[in-house]
């Protein structure tokens, strides 16, 4: 076979298995003809380990025989290096890309190691930051600190957003460690989060009122149901995490001791006192035989209540509320009130369920008594605020 030209290249035809045509001009150098029609340049050498390799240049539609011709020379000289080109690209056709570490990160740390919460958390900085800044196919071993910067600071304007995304792919990368898919370190590492302000809104008695007011009024207006309503209620009362409630079955309700017991909760096992006002409502909800196994039913049949930040956002706007309040700062609330009504900061923290008193101070503006003696006080002050309410309105 003489020397590959344009000629020769087009008047090359396909047969029923993979042709070759092999240049003399550079050993090693040549094109395959595939059954569909399809030509592309190739190279043919031995690596340093003895193997024969091949491996494909260029598609002989997209360049000519001589810049081919260069570019195979280039293969070569990698070869005459040690290098192992073919080999080289296979390697990047098969490296684990974000995609694989997402659903690995998934499947073998998030879900067998956290709470259901917490992998709903990692589900949602997954789908909603990390892969629409990198993509899928970009692969693991190629993210630089450089490439975390720039995501980093793509979400200034969300610091907190920005930060969490930061330690999921800091765990994500020493995974990939582990797992052999990185050698050269966590990108993450030495990556300056943004300092967050705490946001915590304290609800002043007139705005608890406001909130019982409204949620009355659009329970009434079918604009929330009632499941809803009962949420917000015990999550002031009671000081507990929105979860804690949210995802409660009736079945952990002991009526008898008036507890709520956790099997499983943000600090393991945990057993929640109630107070009257809370259980004022917890009875209305366990007498009513709608056949749910949840103590916040939600609208669709066998499953609690889920995603209730949109309408909360309307209970916040009908109450004339600030803006930026959250389900969990009610929490604050609760935390707050118990303090103001005089309990201790380690009754506070029984109350609310924190392992180290240095939590509870950011709530501040055993124990099984002290517990009982805690949310009852802070259900009696949140239960006044409410009658004070209806009064008022009574009186208008």
């Amino acid at each position: 076979m003489p020397k590959l030209t344009k000629k020769i290249v087009d008047d090359a035809k396909p047969a029923e298995k993979d042709a070759w045509l092999w240049d003399t001009d550079l050993p090693g150098f040549g094109i395959r003809i595939q059954p569909s029609g399809r030509k592309t340049y190739v190279t043919r050498y031995r690596a340093a380990n003895g193997t024969q390799r091949k491996t494909t240049v260029a598609r002989c539609s997209d360049v000519t025989a001589d810049k081919a011709r260069d570019l195979a020379r280039k293969v070569f000289a990698a070869v005459a290096e040690g290098k192992d080109p073919a080999a080289e690209k296979h390697a990047q056709k098969v490296a684990p890309t974000m995609l694989d570490l997402r659903d690995r990160y998934m499947r073998e740390h998030a879900k067998p190691f956290k709470k259901s919460g917490s992998v709903t958390n990692d589900e949602t900085i997954w789908r909603l930051h990390v892969m629409p800044f990198f993509g899928d196919k970009k692969r693991v071993d190629s993210i630089t600190r450089a490439d975390i910067l720039a995501m980093h600071g793509s979400l200034v304007d969300k610091p907190a957003t920005a930060n969490a995304c930061i330690a999921l792919l800091s765990k994500a990368f020493n995974l990939a460690e582990l797992w052999a898919w990185r050698t050269s370190g966590n990108p993450c590492r030495h990556v300056k989060k943004f300092k967050i302000r705490e946001r915590e809104t304290i609800l002043a008695p007139d705005q608890i009122g406001a909130l019982h007011s409204a949620l009355t009024d659009m329970v009434d207006e079918d604009d929330i149901p009632q499941a809803m309503a009962d949420l917000v209620r015990l999550l002031l009362i009671t000081g507990c995490r929105l979860n804690e409630v949210m995802s409660a079955r009736r079945e952990w309700i002991d009526r008898d001791r008036r507890l709520l017991l956790l099997p499983d909760s943000k600090v393991g096992q945990r057993r929640i006192a109630l107070p009257t006002a809370a259980m004022e409502i917890i009875e209305r909800i366990l007498d009513d035989e709608s056949g749910s196994d949840w103590l916040i039913p939600g609208r669709a049949a066998g499953e609690h209540l889920k995603h209730p930040h949109a309408m909360f956002k309307r209970i916040k706007a009908r109450a004339k509320l600030p803006a930026d309040l959250r389900p969990h700062d009610l929490r604050h609330t609760a935390g707050s009130l118990a303090h103001m009504a005089g309990l201790s900061q380690k009754q506070v923290a029984t109350m609310l369920g924190h392992r180290q008193l240095a939590t509870t101070e950011r709530y501040l503006h055993g124990f099984a008594s002290d517990h009982a003696r805690a949310v009852e006080t802070v259900g009696n002050v949140i239960s006044a605020n409410f009658r004070r309410e209806v009064a008022a309105q009574a009186a208008a």
